[in-house]
């Protein structure tokens, strides 16, 4: 792959990149269905749907990373902005707090502490994670903008084979999805493209993908077939860690996958208007879509409540499990917009607009003292 500082005059938010996002959204909720689903380990599915899922359920796996790799993608550059984390920050409390009254009065039994501080308690894991890589991400940045071409790699390097290899096979104290190192490898990953890799627009990324997607789904089912048969319990014990390590988005596989679709978005050019404004009018949802969901109240009644169970030995049971992600889509995408819309409405008032203002104002004096700790470096 030829290389070079050629990634510097991308916009500050290009549509292609806002799309795979939404792309990684809906990757998201396809695991949360399978997962919360328990799909793959129900005895009533049948042998064609389990590797169907099993497939659809690999093609998903990359859907952390991707959001990882675009956010060093552009952050690389960026000065820190502590609005955007609290935004997140507060966009999570507030649906977390209103499904929780929602779930109350319905009767539902509750988490109480996890609905009231989901981002401290960790009920939302990547949230958590995320919000921990961008208060990291000034210090993250003046380390990797000192490194030369070669030393990047070299540490990147260094560092998929610690995470993404040897974590994976042999340590299992350290397999949990919220570890901060895998983070900010993922995010060194996007930096490091948009640094130094030339996207080559006639490579075919998306064949590598599927390819690697085929392979990363054979090692997986032959080494539960394996686990399924062995009579020793340590090498199940074994197995099952190298498993669940092989679901991580730091995977060395899963990271060449991403970083396949990763860069066929970054060559993808949309010409349409309609189509820029609709992707650029509905990609700020997407955490939404992720918090709503994946409510701990809510998410595993969700799914086992569409019926899905009822194809497991049906050739429709892949085509309505994916109809019914893009409900549940298009559902809490819908949520979020009357979010928006109704808070669009409230700034009108000018008191609200004068609280809101006072508020950007605090926040950005303290966004300021904290950037200029990392300019006079």
């Amino acid at each position: 792959m030829e290389e070079t500082n050629v990634q510097k005059d991308v916009k500050t938010r290009d549509t292609n990149m806002e799309l795979l996002r939404i792309v990684a959204m809906f990757m998201v909720v396809t695991l949360h269905c399978i997962g919360h689903g328990d799909f793959l380990n129900d005895t009533s599915v049948s042998l064609e749907n389990y590797i169907l899922l099993r497939l659809l359920d690999s093609l998903s796996q990359i859907a952390n990373a991707l959001f990882l790799m675009t956010t060093g993608y552009y952050m690389i550059n960026k000065k820190f902005n502590l609005k955007r984390i609290l935004d997140l920050w507060g966009k999570t409390i507030f649906y977390s707090f209103i499904i929780w009254i929602v779930c109350v009065l319905l009767g539902r039994e509750t988490q109480v502490l996890k609905s009231l501080f989901p981002v401290t308690i960790g009920n939302y894991w990547f949230i958590s994670a995320y919000i921990s890589l961008y208060f990291l991400i000034p210090i993250i940045n003046i380390l990797l903008n000192k490194l030369t071409k070669s030393q990047f790699k070299y540490g990147l390097i260094v560092l998929i084979i610690m995470f993404g290899i040897i974590r994976v096979v042999s340590n299992p104290s350290a397999i949990y999805s919220g570890a901060i190192m895998p983070v900010i490898i993922i995010y060194s990953i996007g930096a490091y493209i948009r640094k130094f890799v030339e996207v080559k627009h006639k490579n075919k990324y998306i064949i590598k993908y599927i390819l690697l997607t085929i392979i990363f789904t054979l090692i997986y089912m032959i080494l539960q077939i394996y686990q399924g048969i062995t009579t020793n319990a340590i090498v199940y014990y074994r197995i099952y860690l190298i498993l669940t390590g092989l679901r991580e988005y730091n995977c060395i596989i899963l990271i060449a996958m991403a970083i396949c679709v990763f860069m066929k978005f970054v060559t993808i050019k949309i010409k349409s208007n309609f189509a820029n404004q609709t992707i650029s009018f509905i990609a700020p949802s997407m955490f939404s879509i992720y918090i709503i969901h994946e409510n701990i109240n809510i998410n595993d009644w969700l799914w086992k409540s569409l019926g899905i169970i009822n194809y497991a030995d049906s050739c429709l049971m892949v085509p309505y499990i994916l109809l019914m992600v893009l409900v549940v889509f298009i559902a809490c995408l819908l949520i979020d917009l009357l979010r928006r819309g109704v808070y669009s409405l409230l700034k009108k008032i000018s008191l609200v607009n004068r609280l809101v203002s006072i508020i950007n104002e605090k926040i950005d004096k303290l966004n300021m003292k904290i950037n200029a700790i990392f300019e006079s470096n």
